[in-house]
């Protein structure tokens, strides 16, 4: 469904990817773990149109996006729930949701919104109030509405779980995951390792701009360096 191949980016003079390749099959939950600094972000932003790549290919069912903008995502069946919300935050709930159905007929919208409102019954009484009132994990919520109301078949997801309580990372791993039942690939990414693969159908490790280990869930979780360096598991001495 998505693919990077071979995907390099840079900002400035600075090379943050080297030679990534990643891919999301239809109807996966898809995590890339690695430590701050490691380009995780930049995956994502590469794969929205938000970076644009040196070289490398972005293909979404076998169309190539790398040269288009961001803009174009939506349409295709791609949508972000950014870092840090990046809400309106004198907007009202409803204004900021409302917003992810830009490129939608209003009937369409209408449909979906009620969908949303489903999945995300949290929001409800919030719908009047101005976003920037609401505590940050209510925030992540309208966020991920937002994301939704494009109707994506696949959800990027930047630091889903950034600067939330265990009790709502509960929340938002329960969420994510109904997404995901309903039909919808996830990529998203997290620097917890544990959290990471635990949830997700396959995972990659990236580190220093690179992926370095890629497989499934599970796999990801019993690799012996994994566990070593993420997980803090030491192998009892012979």
């Amino acid at each position: 469904m998505l693919q990077l191949d071979r995907v390099n980016v840079h900002y400035g003079a600075t090379r943050v990817l080297w030679d990534v390749s990643i891919s999301v099959g239809s109807g996966e939950m898809v995590a890339v773990m690695g430590p701050n600094g490691s380009g995780k972000s930049t995956v994502l932003k590469a794969a929205m149109g938000l970076k644009k790549p040196s070289s490398g290919v972005v293909s979404l069912n076998g169309e190539e996006l790398q040269t288009k903008p961001a803009t174009v995502r939506p349409q295709r069946g791609m949508s972000i729930v950014l870092e840090r919300r990046r809400l309106f935050p004198r907007m009202s709930v409803e204004e900021n949701v409302m917003l992810g159905a830009y490129v939608r007929k209003a009937s369409e919208a209408r449909e979906t919104y009620e969908w949303v409102l489903e999945i995300l019954p949290e929001i409800k009484p919030h719908l009047q109030a101005t976003a920037g009132r609401l505590s940050g994990g209510q925030q992540q919520m309208v966020a991920i509405a937002r994301g939704l109301m494009a109707d994506p078949k696949i959800l990027l997801m930047d630091e889903p779980f950034l600067g939330l309580s265990p009790a709502m990372v509960k929340n938002v791993l329960a969420i994510m995951k109904t997404i995901n039942e309903r039909g919808v690939a996830i990529l998203f990414n997290e620097q917890n390792a544990k959290l990471s693969f635990a949830v997700s159908h396959r995972g990659y490790l990236l580190e220093s701009g690179r992926v370095v280990l890629s497989g499934s869930g599970e796999e990801m979780l019993e690799h012996p360096e994994v566990k070593r360096v993420y997980l803090g598991v030491r192998e009892a001495a012979a």
